[in-house]
């Protein structure tokens, strides 16, 4: 049984430091869920972070756990949660879409949209993570 979980939360990085700190996220969580055998995508629009991991329940509950005490991160609303059937980033340890003015204010708003709407518009965001996601793979 595979389960999942979606967030989003807000940005607390300092902007001097914003785009070293992102990588090292990255640079820790590509290895980390590659060994939990945990896939997913990671958004960052330089003021939100949206996350979608699936994997067994056990490494998706380590990894929430961990997110949640993490101190770059605030406001973390969960989206999606729960057993799922399959997986929609099959080869990716951790997709990663750094941060885009250009996109930003697109993003933000399907962020926002999600948020309101909840699992109804997970989807949506499933297929923004797939589509601005670089990288990532392995």
């Amino acid at each position: 049984m595979l389960a999942r979980w979606a967030y989003i939360s807000t940005n607390r990085l300092k902007a001097a430091d914003i785009e070293e700190r992102i990588q090292q996220i990255v640079n820790v969580s590509v290895p980390r869920n590659r060994a939990l055998n945990v896939t997913g995508a990671l958004l960052f629009t330089g003021r939100r972070f949206a996350q979608y991991l699936e994997g067994e329940p056990s490494a998706i509950d380590e990894l929430r756990a961990s997110i949640l005490r993490d101190p770059r991160h605030e406001d973390v609303r969960t989206i999606a949660s729960g057993a799922y059937s399959h997986r929609f980033f099959v080869t990716w340890s951790l997709a990663y879409t750094g941060p885009s003015q250009f996109v930003a204010e697109i993003v933000d708003r399907s962020l926002n949209d999600t948020l309101e709407k909840g699992d109804v518009s997970i989807h949506a965001l499933v297929q923004i993570l797939s589509e601005f996601s670089i990288g990532g793979r392995g």
